[in-house]
């Protein structure tokens, strides 16, 4: 009884260093400020000042000095020029009434588009008498957004702006039980988490944080009851001296987030 009483502050413990990290964390983002900020933040600056719609690949987690250009062109410039690998597109897209492109959509054509290796191709489907082709740098007419809107089919004279790595994103599904899956899983958070700003990994907390309070109850119940079976497990399995030292490491970090509990 005693042990298992020992392993449920240690479970209380754990939950609230987590917390306290995380504030930590925050506090440190905000002291620790160099002027960087998301490049999807950046973008959206010069979205709004220059009245034009940017879409940045959301897999995209740079930190960028924001640009301080005067054109727009030279300010997109300046962000892809901090980030490895990543360009910046001018996209026209057909003229649908009453429809706007998803921005998926758009990354994934921009992207198919820059990888495609031959210079020209035409595929005609004889059946429908329709063809889908692509033209390789195709010197742009100066007068092009006039006449974009005479085309058969129109597309829009007004642009969209892309920013994102063109190189082909890898699939990575993963394969096996479901155990191997989940962990496989589980190993891809951890590499993303890494990749991730402080700011970003605060966030993507939270978010987690809420799909977790949003999860079916019943489920949610059954996982925590597994969790604190599995820590039970786990502290039984450790020598004493490992318990010891566990305990005092948690013992050391509950002082130094919260002090030695004196005040209250």
């Amino acid at each position: 009884m005693q042990t298992r009483m020992v392993c449920l502050v240690g479970l209380v413990m754990v939950v609230a260093l987590g917390g306290a990290q995380t504030r930590s964390q925050s506090r440190s983002t905000t002291q620790q400020n160099d002027g960087r900020i998301p490049i999807t933040q950046a973008a959206q600056e010069l979205a709004q000042k220059f009245k034009v719609q940017i879409i940045v690949d959301p897999a995209l987690t740079a930190r960028v000095t924001p640009a301080q250009a005067e054109t727009l062109e030279r300010a997109l410039d300046e962000l892809t020029a901090q980030t490895r690998d990543v360009v910046w597109r001018k996209v026209y897209t057909n003229k649908i009434l009453g429809a706007e492109p998803r921005h998926d959509q758009v990354l994934e054509a921009v992207r198919a588009l820059l990888n495609i290796d031959l210079g020209g191709v035409m595929v005609v489907n004889p059946r429908t008498a329709t063809l889908n082709s692509f033209v390789a740098n195709y010197p742009a007419p100066s007068n092009l957004e006039e006449s974009l809107e005479q085309m058969q089919p129109p597309f829009n004279a007004k642009p969209l702006y892309v920013i994102l790595n063109p190189k082909p994103v890898q699939a990575n599904v993963p394969r096996g039980s479901r155990t191997e899956q989940f962990a496989q899983l589980q190993q891809q958070l951890l590499e993303l988490m890494a990749k991730m700003s402080p700011e970003e990994r605060v966030q993507a907390l939270r978010i987690g944080m809420a799909m977790w309070m949003n999860a079916d109850p019943e489920l949610r119940n059954q996982m925590i009851f597994e969790g604190m079976r599995l820590s039970f497990e786990y502290w039984q399995s450790l020598t004493p001296e490992q318990q010891r030292e566990m305990f005092e490491m948690g013992r050391k970090f509950f002082q130094q987030y919260f002090g030695d509990g004196t005040g209250y």
